[in-house]
């Protein structure tokens, strides 16, 4: 059974306005990468989410892709080999083909199985959790945004969009919905916002390379939430460079530098260091 926080949904109001509370009061919105998985929880599943959501993080970046016959599943890569028990391609496969597979950690076999969108996005609705939505090379936004309209899910979704014309195009059919757009100067937020990019539904994606202060704070001045991922291969990730001393600090330095938003591998550990400034982002509603 897929369980949901005992603290219930999170406070109603449209997700641009909670962001844009979370940044003025010098918060931050941790986001779980794949959904938070552990060793006895797998990447893309909804029982995963459903303990990063109870362990605390509320905000997760999932993935999503489209079957055969047309279904959109929760999958990060293009094949079935890593991650489940079947082999070959996500798009060679039927959703019931995927949904008889089960699910692995790099450490075990679980009895989860992969799940279509518009479960994940139903439970998210039900919890208050919010679903950054990353779309793979076989999806396309049309019918992940029917799906999202079809759960009433508006308020529980950030788009991520990958140029500045997928941006242009999906805020224009759908201005309502938050989206994230790679912002790596103030001349590309100019070109979206003279595209008709609206500033209260947009988050500006800043990489996971390397810390931008002055780029952050640019951005926070004109309305702009900043996100930047501490994710990557295990050995070279900043995840794993700032823990490695078992002092992540560092994590504090990205918020008192204008960070808003961090996409993780570590939510429970990472979560804790950054205990104090989450609680301002709770009054937010996130």
């Amino acid at each position: 059974m897929v369980r949901t926080s005992a603290a219930g949904p999170a406070p109603a109001g449209p997700l641009g306005a909670r962001l844009d509370c979370v940044r003025k009061s010098g918060g931050v919105v941790l986001v779980g990468h794949r959904g938070g998985p552990t060793r006895d929880y797998p990447e893309n599943a909804i029982e995963t989410f459903a303990r990063t959501y109870e362990a605390g993080t509320k905000v997760m970046e999932i993935d999503v892709a489209e079957t055969k016959d047309g279904q959109l599943v929760l999958m990060h890569d293009d094949d079935l080999d890593r991650t489940t028990t079947g082999t070959g391609l996500v798009a060679d496969h039927t959703l019931a083909d995927i949904q008889s597979l089960k699910l692995e950690t790099g450490s075990k076999l679980t009895h989860f199985s992969p799940p279509t969108l518009s479960a994940a996005l139903d439970w998210a609705v039900k919890s208050g959790a919010i679903l950054e939505l990353d779309k793979k090379r076989s999806a396309a936004y049309a019918p992940m945004i029917a799906a999202i309209r079809a759960a009433r899910a508006e308020n529980n979704v950030i788009l991520i969009t990958y140029t500045d014309d997928q941006a242009v195009e999906v805020h224009k059919s759908n201005p309502d919905l938050v989206i994230t757009a790679t912002i790596d100067s103030a001349t590309r937020l100019d070109r979206l916002l003279a595209g008709g990019v609206k500033a209260e539904n947009l988050i500006a994606w800043t990489g996971v390379e390397r810390p931008q202060p002055d780029l952050w704070q640019a951005l926070a001045a004109r309305g702009i939430e900043s996100s930047f991922g501490t994710t990557g291969l295990r050995e070279t990730s900043l995840d794993t460079i700032y823990w490695q001393d078992r002092d992540g600090s560092e994590f504090n330095d990205l918020v008192a530098d204008g960070l808003t938003i961090l996409v993780t591998g570590l939510t429970d550990k990472t979560g804790r260091q950054l205990a104090a400034v989450r609680q301002k982002s709770s009054a937010c509603g996130l």
